[in-house]
Formats: C-alpha cells, sequence, structure tokens
C-alpha cells in the first residue's frame, strides 16, 4: 500500500486558526491552473470549477474533514479530490511550498524545472494510481450496493475514505522535515508498522467488490473473523445519534484462565444485581474443560448460572464458535447482546459502582450512543505546533456541537445528524508527526481512546470492528506485542462517527443527602467527597488485563472502594519498553488512518465545574474530578443534555 502520508483535518503550514473568507479568494488569486482538467472543461467553466475547488480544498485546511451527505456521498468527494489534485491530461502536477512572503503555486503542464526537495510530485504513479482508484470508486454507481443493502455501509466506509483522502493530499502540501526530527517513533518490536493511509486501499477493496462487476451478495461472503465457514458477513449499520429507548444495557466480561475466577465472580454477582443490567456474557477463551475441572470450584458454579434460564449470566464458549483465543472475542457479534448498549469490564475489575456506570454512564451512552463513551480515558499527546493548534480547534468545536446539541433536542436522533468533528492530521513520513503515549492521567477532556474497563458502545460497532475490510489491523492487533485492542477499538469508533469519545467519572462522590444503605457496588464504602484533587495521593495499583493494557493509576480510596486486587496480576507494563510498545502502537495505528480524533469532552462541560487548565489535556478539566451526583448535569433536569431524553 504505498500512499504518501497524509492527515485527517490538515491545516497547511500556518498553525493559526480558520481564516477569514477573504483569504480564500486571496489565496485562489496565487494559484495557476493547469490549462485542461480531467473533465475536458476550458475557459469560464475551468476558472469557477477551480475557484469553487481550492475555496473547498481552504476548507478542508481548516476544518480537517468531509462532512457529507449520504445521498451524495461519491458526487462530493468526485468534485473535491479533482479540485484537489488538479489533474490534468499529462504534464507535471506538483506543489511547492515557498516562504512565507512568496507565492504559493499550483504548477501545471510542461513547464522547465523538476521539483525540488519541497515539491510534491503527483506524477508519481504509485501515489497517483492510488488516488486515480479511489476518486473512480467514489465516483461508481452505487446501484448493486442498494441491491445487495450494503448502502449504509458503502457510505460509512467512504466517510472514512474521504477524510484519509483529503488529508493525505493536505500533508503532501506541508514542507517536508529538515534533518532529523527531534523524536522519532522508537520501532522496536518485530511487528512491521502498518502503512500510513493503509485504510485508503483497505476500504476501497471492500467497496469494490460491492460494487464492482461481481454479484455483491457474493462479494460480501467473505469469512467471519477466523471462522472458516463461508457464510456471508452481515451488513454493518452505524448507530444513532441517540437511543433513548434503550433501558437497560449487556455487560460482557472475558476470560480465559481459573487463577481470576474469584474476582470474576464477584464482578458478575455485581453486575446481575444492577437493576439497568439486562444480560451479562462471559466471553470465554479457553476450553469448556478448564472450567469443570477448577479446583476451586467456582468454574463449575458459573457453569450452573449458564445453564439456568433464569440467572443472568451466559457464558460465550469462543472456541466452540469457531474462534481462537482473540482479544477481541469479546467485541465479536457472534456474542450477539440482547441491548443495544453494550459494557465492558475485564475479569478482575476495576467494577465501578452502579452509580457511575448505571446513573450516571448509562446515561451519558443513552444520549451519545455513536461514541464510546469511556470511564478509563487515555490522551495520546501530539507535539508539534501545527497538531496543537488543530486539536485545540477541533476540541472547540466539539465543545460547542455538544453545547448546541443539549440545547432542548428529545427524542432518537437520526444516523448522521451531528456533524463530524475535526480530526487532526499526522503525517509522519511528511513531516515527522507523532504522538506520544500519556500513561499518567485518565482525562475528561482530551482522551482520544478508552481502556476497555467502564467502556460503553453500541451493539452496531462488532459488526464494524469484525468486518472483512479491518483483517489487517486484527491481525496487527493478534501479531503485535502489546495487542493494542484498546486502542485499535476506539480508532475504528471515532473514525466511523466522526467523533471523538466522551468521558464520563469513574467514581460518584456521596452527598450530603445521600443514604449510604442504597448504594451498591464496589466495595461498599464511599469515596469522601471532602478529597480534592490536589490532595488525593495517586499511585499506581495495577494493569489492565494482563496480556493488554498500561499501569492504571487509581487513587488509594478508590482502590480500597473497589477492592482492587494486584497480587494475581502480571505487570506486563513493568516490562522492559512496554511504554516505548504501547506508543509505537499507537502511531502505527494512528498513522494507518493517517489522522487522530480531536479529543473527549468531560462530564463537566458547559458547567461551573469545567475549569480552564492550559497544561491538561484538553486545555480544560473538571474539578471536582469525581462529582456527586447533583453536579452531573445530563441527569437531573434542566441540566446540560437532559432534554435530549426526557424520561
Amino acid at each position: 500500500m504505498p500512499i504518501r502520508t497524509g492527515s485527517s483535518s490538515g491545516l497547511a503550514a500556518a498553525p493559526t486558526p480558520a481564516p477569514p473568507p477573504s483569504s480564500a479568494s486571496s489565496a485562489a488569486s496565487r494559484r495557476r491552473p493547469s490549462s485542461t482538467t480531467r473533465s475536458g472543461l476550458s475557459g469560464p467553466a475551468v476558472i469557477a470549477s477551480l475557484v469553487i475547488g481550492l475555496g473547498l480544498c481552504l476548507n478542508l485546511m481548516n476544518l480537517g474533514f468531509l462532512t457529507l451527505d449520504h445521498s451524495s456521498t461519491h458526487d462530493y468527494h468526485t468534485e473535491i479530490i479533482t479540485h484537489l489534485l488538479g489533474f490534468g491530461e499529462g504534464g507535471k502536477h506538483h506543489i511547492r511550498i515557498k516562504d512565507d512572503d512568496e507565492d504559493t503555486d499550483v504548477e501545471g503542464g510542461g513547464g522547465g524545472g523538476g521539483p525540488d526537495d519541497d515539491d510534491i510530485n503527483l506524477d508519481d504513479d504509485k501515489v497517483l494510481g492510488e488516488i486515480e482508484k479511489v476518486e473512480d470508486l467514489l465516483d461508481a454507481d452505487e446501484s448493486m450496493a442498494a441491491k445487495s443493502g450494503h448502502l449504509d455501509e458503502v457510505h460509512a466506509f467512504k466517510k472514512v475514505i474521504s477524510r484519509a483522502v483529503a488529508n493525505l493530499e493536505l500533508c503532501n502540501s506541508l514542507p517536508k522535515v529538515k534533518g532529523p526530527p527531534a523524536k522519532e517513533v522508537q520501532q522496536i518490536t518485530d511487528t512491521p508498522m502498518l502503512s500510513e493511509f493503509g485504510i485508503m486501499n483497505a476500504l476501497s477493496e471492500w467497496i469494490g467488490k460491492v460494487e464492482g462487476e461481481k454479484n455483491a451478495n457474493n462479494a460480501a461472503g467473505q469469512h467471519r473473523g477466523n471462522n472458516d465457514e463461508a457464510t456471508a458477513y452481515p451488513v454493518c449499520h452505524l448507530p444513532p445519534a441517540s437511543s433513548c429507548q434503550t433501558r437497560t444495557y449487556t455487560a460482557v466480561l472475558m476470560s480465559h484462565a481459573t487463577d481470576r475466577l474469584k474476582k470474576l465472580k464477584g464482578g458478575v454477582v455485581d453486575l446481575s444485581g444492577r437493576g439497568a443490567t439486562e444480560e451479562v456474557i462471559l466471553v470465554w477463551n479457553s476450553p469448556r474443560s478448564l472450567l469443570e475441572s477448577d479446583s476451586g470450584g467456582i468454574g463449575q458454579e458459573l457453569l450452573g448460572w449458564d445453564k439456568d434460564p433464569s440467572h443472568k449470566m451466559r457464558i460465550f464458549f469462543a472456541l466452540e464458535n469457531g474462534l481462537e483465543n482473540n482479544l477481541l472475542n469479546r467485541y465479536h457479534p457472534s456474542i450477539k447482546p440482547k441491548s443495544e448498549a453494550v459494557m465492558f469490564f475485564d475479569d478482575d475489575g476495576p467494577f465501578f459502582d452502579e452509580r457511575a456506570m448505571s446513573k450516571v454512564g448509562f446515561e451519558l451512552w443513552r444520549r451519545n450512543s455513536d461514541v464510546q463513551n469511556a470511564a478509563f480515558p487515555r490522551n495520546l499527546r501530539v507535539l508539534s505546533d501545527r497538531m496543537k493548534d488543530m486539536q485545540k480547534q477541533g476540541l472547540d468545536l466539539y465543545l460547542k456541537s455538544i453545547l448546541e446539541r443539549s440545547k432542548g433536542r428529545n427524542g432518537d436522533a437520526e444516523e448522521g445528524e451531528v456533524d463530524d468533528i475535526p480530526f487532526t492530521p499526522t503525517c509522519r513520513e511528511r513531516t515527522g508527526d507523532i504522538i506520544e503515549y500519556n500513561f499518567f492521567v485518565f482525562p475528561q477532556f482530551g482522551a482520544n481512546m478508552a481502556l476497555p474497563s467502564g467502556s460503553i458502545i453500541h451493539r452496531n460497532y462488532l459488526c464494524f470492528i469484525w468486518h472483512p475490510a479491518f483483517e489487517e489491523l486484527r491481525k496487527f492487533i493478534r501479531e503485535h506485542p502489546t495487542h493494542p485492542d484498546d486502542q485499535t477499538v476506539s480508532a475504528i469508533i471515532s473514525q466511523l462517527s466522526g467523533k471523538p469519545p466522551r468521558a464520563f467519572p469513574r467514581t460518584i462522590k456521596k452527598g450530603k443527602t445521600e443514604d449510604k444503605a442504597n448504594l451498591r457496588g464496589g466495595g461498599g464504602s464511599v469515596v469522601n467527597s471532602k478529597a480534592t484533587n490536589s490532595t488525593k495521593r495517586r499511585r499506581l495499583l495495577a494493569s489492565e488485563e494482563e496480556y493488554i493494557d498500561d499501569g492504571i493509576f487509581l487513587t488509594e480510596e478508590e482502590g480500597n472502594q473497589l477492592h482492587v486486587d494486584q497480587n494475581h496480576r502480571r505487570l506486563l507494563w513493568q516490562q522492559k519498553n512496554w511504554g516505548p510498545m504501547r506508543e509505537e502502537a499507537a502511531n502505527s495505528l494512528i498513522g494507518y488512518f493517517g489522522s487522530l480524533n480531536a479529543g473527549s469532552i468531560g462530564w463537566c462541560a458547559g458547567t461551573q465545574y469545567q475549569k480552564k487548565q492550559p497544561r491538561s489535556p484538553g486545555g480544560f478539566s473538571c474539578d471536582p474530578e469525581f462529582p456527586t451526583l447533583d453536579m452531573v448535569p445530563w441527569i437531573k433536569h434542566g441540566g446540560l443534555g437532559f432534554d435530549i431524553c426526557t424520561d
């Protein structure tokens, strides 16, 4: 997949906010179009087309994304890409980046002088060939996709492709890095880095099968994950922006060994006792016989619950369903969750209490069911000024869209009602862009991904996570030493939804008027509301799943409340180079899509508890970090977001 690096929201070289409309006309006047276009237009028609195209390009450079109406997806893409590249019939076409006091030219025709080090030669057969194939694909007839029922899925994939194509070209408009970069990605594993902008080829190939000459139904008949049965993969559909009609959630746990069964059993009992829990699914990645022969007797008890139709827990035996031991099995559509809301926990916790998960997190998901909702959010730091400015611009727009959407909308929003949020381009090859994995905080604002425990997603995303088009990503998870399923799932969901995650507090303090006897979950104790962020001593208690995740920092009070036990954990994050390996994986995955979401919006958005913190991810924080129930806006009358679901 020899595609040159690009980005998904790219500003040009100047790291400034979106320029005023006057800059679009001045920029257009500085560009010299080639004499012909692919459409064969000439004269006034060419000039008009170029003016429109250049204006759209500047919008892309300022906003960093394409907002597409499903009814006109391919036409919009074709117009953008044609004018962005300025293809002509023959001759060189490259963009030269000059100093700030010089003009920026688009050179075409057969003029003399080849491109210098700062020139992007769009005649590179590999780059041009890939772009032209994508252009043709986006303009293709969609009748076959409509006939086979794949149209919604194709539209979802085309939005991701369009973001990648636009940012590929925007990255290529930036000056190449001179000399060695200040920091490089440490390639310390044997796992090859994913191809930058590889998502373009992966999704284009799948769409080509659906819209191509072959019968679309046959084209979709690819194997489901590791299943050798030649059954057609189901058609995937994006979830709605809100799911107010959903009253319950499915809780999913996953395990493969008996040494954690005591902790797992406690989590199953806790979750099964919660009113909003419709079912608890235990994804078991080992043979059934391992539970049958458990010397402690807990395995047999779990099997008994599985056979009891009155018990909320059931076991999904991955190996008996044609799957291998795989971290992604908890996201496999074959687990068939009953509820549209799917909540995840690791087998040894922490199992955040009912107030945090049911009364706060689940209610947030009902109002934002098209994004990942996270109790354990993580930040991926960007380093360049350009990327920092883009992150700030994107997060500000996300915050604005949430505040505007929360002003009185009720009922279930339709798919696509909320516009995409600008993504930040990662131009690793072109400009040396890299990101850093931030192990030290769980920020409410500016989080780009979520750890599995305490995350909530819509059931529809399971279909996408295991879609044949994403097999390259699943292969990467299997082969990379850190098995970064969390990073991958967050990237897929944010790219498909066009938005970052939402964050909610994993701990809810006891209010003055609350009855302690009515509080369920965790270890039964309640965090003292007098503790403040500045006085809480944080200590490293444990990692997530023994074979996946990074260190989790909890307050000492949280650790006591949740009964987090580190005695039975193998802290792989303490292994040599564990942090750099996680960072390597993050750069590989984000580079594959070519862009990073702008970062999460916290629970306190739009309230008096939202505080400016320039040194914090996203530039804001919530104070207090852990609120009482009456502070959370979307669960009280008149609060921000409450009216989205008024029941």
